[in-house]
């Protein structure tokens, strides 16, 4: 199956983020990760080409630390 991609992107606000990675698990096209760097865990977008746009993961976040910006190509 086929997603069409809109012309936005997810994108996390680190500051807001508490990483509870519940966007992380609802993601179906695994755009998002954390990582953990200097003792320090992050959620982030590591593969943007993945993304879809479709808005799941910022409905999900219980802090509004996700957006949904402008896809540049």
């Amino acid at each position: 199956m086929f997603w069409k991609k809109k012309n936005l992107i997810a994108d996390v606000i680190e500051n807001k983020c508490d990483n509870c990675k519940r966007c992380v698990q609802i993601c179906r096209h695994r755009a998002l990760e954390t990582a953990v760097v200097q003792q320090k865990t992050f959620t982030f977008v590591n593969y943007p080409e993945r993304c879809t746009g479709c808005g799941k993961c910022v409905k999900i976040c219980p802090n509004q630390a996700i957006e949904l910006i402008e896809r540049y190509c």
